[in-house]
């Protein structure tokens, strides 16, 4: 089952079909290029697998661990996050936000709130790869603690940059 974590603003906990519509209306371009998957879109069929996927990693102790970011006073799905548990380096982390919630800081709250998950199951490194021209991703990451590590390219192409946080307590 997914953990609910808040801060006051936000909450993460777990994807229910009630969100499909939310979690469909939320995703545009950017939303689609920035994972990879443009010009596809997603279906609800496609959000529906992504849900249960997600659902039977928390439930079997699998690699990802995906939260829905909601508003925490109405419970509205404003986008999501993602800790990828590696079986050896750093644990990967993403966040999306929905086209009309960007700029509102919750990708920023999300990153905290997912970071400090991480630390709590013994996570001791994570890192993000975003591009180098997604300039709203690079200040998230920096705002959470993460800092430029390096830089490599994608088979696509894309610049991109490695951000890594050190999360265990020395």
């Amino acid at each position: 089952m997914t953990p609910a974590l808040h801060d006051g603003v936000i909450t993460l906990n777990g994807h229910t079909d009630d969100d499909i519509p939310a979690h469909l209306a939320g995703e545009d371009e950017e939303t689609a290029r920035r994972f990879g998957w443009w010009p596809k879109r997603s279906t609800s069929a496609t959000v529906r697998d992504a849900f249960a996927r997600w659902a039977h990693d928390w439930e079997t102790g699998g690699p990802v661990r995906a939260f829905a970011t909601r508003e925490h006073a109405t419970g509205r799905l404003v986008g999501g996050c993602e800790l990828r548990i590696q079986p050896s380096g750093p644990a990967h982390v993403s966040y999306w936000t929905s086209a009309t919630d960007r700029g509102c800081g919750y990708a920023s709250r999300s990153l905290v709130l997912l970071l400090a998950y991480a630390r709590s199951i013994g996570i001791r490194d994570a890192e993000a790869h975003i591009a180098a021209d997604n300039h709203p991703s690079r200040r998230v990451a920096e705002n959470g603690g993460l800092v430029p590590a390096g830089s490599f390219t994608e088979e696509d192409g894309t610049d991109m940059i490695r951000y890594q946080i050190h999360l265990a307590n020395s």
